[in-house]
C-alpha cells in the first residue's frame, strides 16, 4: 500500500461509515467477487461497456448486506429504468457518445458510472490493501484459501498457537503488509509496530496504542525506542503535534508574521477548516481567555477559561480542535479556580505562555484535523489487529496475548530495525502488486521475518524448559488447555444461563441486530453472533462438560468475541463427547431461504462428518428461529439412505440424522434446566424407526435389461 502524501493517514479498509463489521465485509466482498468474475465471460474486473462486473459486484453487495446497504435512491431508479425497453437497448448498445445526447440517458448513465461503478471499485480496493486480490481485482491464493477454508501450513512455532486459520492468515497479511511511500524508496511496517509496542509494555492505553501506529508513515521515521517512551510519558500531543511538519506552507508564514492576539481575519482563515461561523467563535473565544490567562494568571481570567470548558458543547468543539479529542486542560475538581493547582495540573502543556502561541495554537489545530483521520482510521486498523486473535483489547486497556511465547520467539530477531526500512520501486512492484508476490501468497512467520530454523529449535527449547515440559505436542496442549479453560471462566462471567436466556428470544426479530451487537460483539454480524450465542446455551444445557473453544467454528480474538465464520465446509458447532459426535447447524435463514441455502449444505455436513467418525455415531442438530417443511421432511426421508461423501468418492454414509430444532426450544430446554440426555435418547429412538435395509444398487437393477 502507497501512501502519497507526507502527511496522509494510512487507511486499511475505507467504510464510509457504512459498515462496522470488516471481517465479515472482507468475507462476503471476496465471495462476491470470485462470483462475479466467473459468471463473466472473460474474467475480467471492469466498467461499462467493456464489462458487467462492476455493476453485477455492487448489485450483489447490498442484495447480501441490506442491514448496512439500506439506501441505494441511485441504483434502484438506474434499474427501474431499465424496464423501459427503448433505455435499455441504447445502454445495450454500449455508446457513451449516444447516451450523452439526452439528458434522461446522460444522467442515467453518471448513476452508473459514479453512483455503482465508482463504489464497487471503492469496496473492493479494501481487498486489495489487505492482499486478498490484486489490483486488477484478480483473487490472490490467500484470498482464494479463506474464503474456500483450506487448510493453511502451519510452520512449527504457529502450530504451537492457539488461534484459528482465519486469525492467523490475518496476522501473516499484517506482518506482511507495508506502507510505502509513493516512489517505493521507503517503507514502514504498522504490525511490527504493534508488536513492538506490547512486547516492551506489559498494558497499555488503547487510545495511545491505536495513535501510535496509526499517526506513523515512511514519510518520517522515528526511532521506536525512544518515540514509544516519551508518548507513553506524557509526551503524546507535543509529538503527534511536531511529527508532520507543517510548518512547511504559507499559511505558517502568515501565521508567525501576527502579533499577539492576531486579527479576525487572519484567525478566520486559517482556523476554519470548513467550519461554520459559530464554531470559529468559539475557538477565537478560546484562543482570546488564553492569551489573556497567559498575560495575568489570575483567579478571574482562569475563570473565564472554566466558563468555557463548562459548556459541553464548546469543551467538545475545542477538545477536537486543539485537543487531539482529549481534553486540552486538566481541572482541580475540588478547585477549579486554584490557579497555582491548575498550572501544576498542566505544566507539560506549552500553550500556557504567550511566547510562540500563535504558531503552536496553528500547529496544534492541523495535528488536531489529522489527529481526526488517526482516530477514524486508527479504529478500522483496531478491529483488523483484534481478528489476528493475538492482541486483547478490554476496557480500553491493550495486551498482547501470550506474551511470555512471542518474547521468546521476538527475541532471535532485531525488530525495532524491521518497523521502518529502505526500498525500491521496483521491489515494491514484486512485493505486493505481482500474482507472484509474498504479500498475495502463504507465508509462515518465520517465512515473513526471515526466521532461521536454528532460532525455532532454540525458542521451541526455551518454552519446553519454561513449562516443564519435553515435546512439541506437549506445549501445543498446555497451551490450548489454557486457552480453553479461560474462554469457560469468559462464559461464565460474562453469559451466564440467565444472560443467554435474555438473549436468544431476541434473534427471533431482525430489529433486534443493534441491541444484539451491543451485547455482545458491536462489530460482528448477527448471523455470527447467533452460532456463538447457540454454542453457549448448548455449554449451560449439556450435562456432559466439553471443550467448547475446539467445538465453534469461528474465529474469534483474543478476548473472546466472535469475529467471523470460519468456513472450511464443516459444521458450525462440532462437539466431541468422546464416545459419539453431536453436530450444531445454526442458521438465522427464513423459511424460503432454508430450501435453497441450507438442505443441501446442512446434509452434505452431516453425512460427510458421520463418514469421518465412524464407528462413532453423529447426531446433527438443526437450530433455527423458524424451520421449513419440505426441507427438514427430506432430510428425514433420507435419514436411512445411504449418502455419498463429497470428499471421498467411494465412501458413504449409512445413516444420517438430522435433527430440526427452533430457537424458542433451544431456549425452553435451556430455562427448564433438562440435559441434553433425554433429547438425544429420543432422537436415536425416533430415527431407529426408520431403518431399513436399501438397496444402493436400485438403479442398476432397473437398468438391467437395457
Amino acid at each position: 500500500m502507497k501512501v502519497t502524501k507526507l502527511e496522509q493517514v494510512f487507511n486499511l479498509f475505507d467504510t464510509n461509515g457504512r459498515r462496522k463489521d470488516v471481517i465479515n465485509a472482507y468475507n462476503i466482498y471476496t465471495n462476491i467477487l470470485e462470483q462475479v468474475l466467473e459468471e463473466s465471460e472473460t474474467g475480467v474486473w471492469g466498467r461499462y461497456p467493456n464489462e458487467s462486473t462492476q455493476f453485477r459486484f455492487y448489485e450483489q453487495a447490498i442484495e447480501s448486506s441490506p442491514e448496512v446497504f439500506k439506501q441505494h435512491s441511485m441504483y434502484d431508479e438506474f434499474v427501474k429504468a431499465m424496464e423501459d425497453p427503448d433505455i435499455k437497448s441504447a445502454f445495450d448498445k454500449g455508446d457513451i457518445s449516444f447516451l450523452k445526447k439526452t439528458q434522461k440517458l446522460k444522467q442515467l448513465y453518471n448513476y452508473l458510472d459514479n453512483a455503482i461503478e465508482a463504489r464497487a471499485r471503492h469496496y473492493t480496493s479494501n481487498l486489495v490493501k489487505i492482499g486478498l486480490s490484486d489490483e486488477q481485482r484478480q483473487i490472490s491464493p490467500v484470498g482464494k484459501s479463506w474464503i474456500h477454508g483450506k487448510k493453511l501450513r502451519r510452520s512449527r512455532f504457529e502450530n504451537l498457537l492457539p488461534i484459528d486459520d482465519t486469525n492467523l492468515m490475518f496476522f501473516r497479511q499484517l506482518l506482511k503488509l507495508r506502507i510505502y511511500t509513493k516512489d517505493g524508496e521507503m517503507y514502514y511496517s504498522p504490525m511490527l509496530m504493534a508488536i513492538y509496542i506490547l512486547l516492551n509494555n506489559q498494558r497499555v492505553s488503547q487510545e495511545l496504542f491505536v495513535t501510535m501506529i496509526q499517526m506513523l508513515n515512511p514519510y518520517i521515521p522515528v526511532e521506536p525506542s525512544t518515540f514509544v517512551k516519551e508518548f507513553l510519558d506524557g509526551h503524546a500531543q507535543k509529538l503527534e503535534r511536531e511529527y508532520i511538519p507543517f510548518t512547511l506552507n504559507e499559511a505558517f508564514d502568515e501565521i508567525i508574521s501576527e502579533p499577539v492576539p492576531m486579527s479576525n481575519e487572519i484567525f478566520t482563515r486559517n482556523f476554519s477548516s470548513g467550519k461554520s461561523e459559530k464554531t470559529i467563535s468559539v475557538y477565537r473565544d478560546f484562543y482570546e481567555c488564553l492569551i489573556r490567562f497567559n498575560s495575568e494568571r489570575t483567579k478571574e481570567n482562569l475563570e473565564k477559561i472554566v466558563e468555557t470548558f463548562s459548556d459541553t458543547q464548546k469543551k467538545m468543539m475545542i477538545n477536537k480542535a486543539f485537543g487531539f479529542g482529549r481534553n486540552v486542560f486538566t481541572f482541580d475538581k475540588r478547585d477549579k479556580l486554584n490557579v497555582s493547582k491548575f498550572m501544576q495540573l498542566n505544566e507539560e502543556l506549552d500553550i500556557l505562555t504567550n511566547d510562540g502561541i500563535n504558531e503552536k495554537l496553528f500547529l496544534q489545530f492541523q495535528a488536531s484535523k489529522r489527529h481526526d483521520n488517526i482516530q477514524e482510521y486508527g479504529d478500522v486498523t483496531r478491529r483488523v489487529l483484534k481478528v489476528t486473535g493475538i492482541i486483547s483489547f478490554k476496557n480500553g486497556v491493550v495486551e498482547l496475548a501470550q506474551q511470555d511465547l512471542w518474547k521468546k520467539f521476538f527475541a532471535k530477531i532485531n525488530l525495532e530495525n524491521m518497523i521502518f526500512g529502505e526500498s525500491k520501486n521496483l521491489f515494491y512492484e514484486s512485493y505486493e502488486k505481482e500474482m507472484s508476490s509474498p504479500f498475495l501468497n502463504h507465508l509462515t512467520l518465520e517465512e515473513i521475518l526471515g526466521y532461521e530454523e536454528e532460532n525455532v529449535d532454540k525458542t521451541i527449547i526455551e518454552i519446553k524448559d519454561a513449562l516443564n515440559l519435553s515435546s512439541e505436542d506437549e506445549i501445543r496442549q498446555v497451551i490450548f488447555n489454557k486457552t480453553s479453560n479461560a474462554f469457560i471462566q469468559h462464559i461464565e462471567t460474562h453469559y451466564p444461563r440467565e444472560k443467554i436466556l435474555e438473549i436468544l428470544p431476541l434473534f427471533s426479530d431482525r430489529s433486534n441486530d443493534l441491541k444484539i451487537q451491543q451485547m455482545v460483539a458491536e462489530n460482528t454480524d448477527v448471523p455470527t453472533i447467533f452460532e456463538y450465542v447457540v454454542g453457549i446455551a448448548w455449554y449451560h444445557i449439556s450435562s456432559q462438560k466439553f471443550d467448547l473453544f475446539s467445538s465453534l467454528n469461528l474465529s474469534m480474538s483474543a478476548d473472546f468475541e466472535p469475529e467471523t465464520h470460519a468456513g472450511g465446509g464443516t459444521g458450525d458447532i462440532v462437539i466431541d463427547y468422546g464416545d459419539y459426535i453431536l453436530m450444531l447447524e445454526v442458521t438465522l435463514m427464513n423459511k424460503q431461504a432454508q430450501k435453497r441455502g441450507e438442505w443441501e449444505p446442512v446434509l452434505r455436513h452431516a453425512a460427510n462428518l458421520s463418514i469421518e467418525s465412524a464407528p462413532k455415531g453423529v447426531t446433527t442438530l438443526f437450530i433455527a428461529d423458524e424451520l421449513d417443511e419440505n426441507t427438514i421432511n427430506i432430510w428425514r426421508a433420507v435419514a436411512t439412505v445411504p449418502l455419498q461423501s463429497s470428499k471421498k468418492s467411494n465412501m458413504y454414509a449409512e445413516t444420517v440424522t438430522i435433527m430440526p430444532m427452533k430457537n424458542e426450544e433451544l431456549a425452553k430446554m435451556l430455562h427448564s434446566g433438562m440435559n441434553e440426555v433425554n433429547l438425544l435418547e429420543n432422537i436415536e429412538k425416533s430415527f431407529k424407526k426408520l431403518s431399513s435395509n436399501f438397496d444402493i444398487g436400485w438403479r442398476d437393477e432397473i437398468l438391467r435389461n437395457l
